[in-house]
């Protein structure tokens, strides 16, 4: 076992890399710094990535890594049909992976079926974290211990490569956007009238419902920033945040534009772009402004939020709470941490942004 502060562990660099970083999007986005700095140590290496459908946009593209391989899981009804589908999925997977011959296995996701795929790829050396979760490390030929309350998630997918004689402290994440992206973006404000507006982006929904903000807050925010700065709010999400978004709408006098439910991943991030700011809760979207290199502002609660800290293009809003972070267990009814940000809290931390 390989402790925090060990150094490079591997004489023999790696020829064929497989890197394993499954979802969500915004885990994906923060496990991309590794794929770079693994192209920029070995240029002649051929890298992989298998990543599940549904965060594939966020590696597509990438022009570090030599191929994508997108893992379309299943899930069964239920835990015996979900245990079956998961073993004929890995076995589909596994067939594909042996073809590549990989002879190094990373494991940036550190649960039990990441895990269960690098032992899958037929790679003689796995890596992963002595303290991922579901006994996946038992899974693994060399293990890294990280440094206690280290919370810069980038940083610890980068750390992992200490195993592989790779140093890095270039946490930089990659959002890759197409051209076809851009056009798309571009039609979309021209449609609404938005192609010389100073727009800024809202991100309002997420999987956790204790980690969004409320709704009347939201509204009150899209007032403050049409009549101080004549910013337009743009709110984007899925398919299923446009109930949300048009229920902000309802509440507010200057009515924002809704994204939510007409862009893909891709088309979302060349939208972000043209925002003069990106405001959200802690969701895959708001990682991927700050990939995209906008200025982000985030609001936080439930989870844990110091990852951007050392950004000067990120501001984090958080109020004290003695159970913060709760995760997925709040011990609250009424999300008291998010309440308690209020709208001028956040007009506050964009202010600098808008103005310059």
């Amino acid at each position: 076992m390989t402790n925090g502060k060990s150094g490079n562990q591997r004489t023999t660099p790696p020829g064929r890399i497989l890197i394993v970083k499954l979802s969500a999007i915004g885990d994906v986005l923060m496990a991309t710094p590794a794929a770079s700095a693994l192209r920029l140590a070995y240029p002649d290496a051929y890298i992989a990535w298998v990543v599940e459908r549904k965060s594939a946009d966020v590696v597509i593209g990438n022009p570090y890594v030599d191929e994508v391989i997108v893992w379309d899981r299943v899930k069964g009804r239920g835990l015996i049909a979900d245990m079956v589908s998961f073993v004929t999925n890995l076995t589909r997977l596994s067939r594909e992976l042996r073809k590549h011959q990989f002879d190094a296995a990373l494991d940036l996701q550190g649960l039990l079926r990441s895990a269960a795929v690098c032992l899958a790829s037929g790679a003689k050396r796995r890596y992963g974290f002595s303290d991922a979760g579901e006994g996946a490390p038992a899974l693994y030929n060399e293990k890294y211990t990280p440094e206690p309350g280290d919370l810069n998630a980038q940083q610890r997918n980068l750390d992992l490569l200490r195993l592989v004689g790779v140093q890095s402290e270039n946490t930089d994440m990659y959002m890759p956007v197409t051209p076809e992206d851009e056009d798309y973006a571009d039609q979309f404000l021209a449609q609404r009238g938005l192609e010389n507006q100073k727009v800024v982006g809202f991100l309002p929904a997420t999987t956790w419902v204790n980690k969004h903000w409320v709704p009347e807050a939201w509204a009150q925010l899209a007032d403050i920033l049409a009549e101080e700065y004549g910013a337009r709010p743009l709110i984007f999400g899925s398919k299923a945040d446009v109930a949300l978004a048009e229920k902000i709408c309802a509440m507010t006098r200057h009515t924002p534009v809704i994204a939510a439910g007409h862009t893909t991943l891709k088309q979302a991030g060349a939208l972000m772009k043209r925002c003069a700011a990106v405001i959200g809760v802690d969701t895959g979207l708001l990682h991927m402004s700050v990939a995209l290199g906008r200025p982000t502002v985030g609001l936080f609660g439930a989870s844990v939020w110091k990852c951007f800290l050392k950004r000067d293009d990120f501001v984090w809003i958080a109020k004290d709470f003695p159970c913060m972070p709760c995760l997925r267990h709040p011990t609250c009814q009424d999300v008291d941490c998010m309440r308690a940000i209020t709208a001028h809290d956040v007009a506050d931390g964009v202010r600098r942004f808008l103005e310059e």
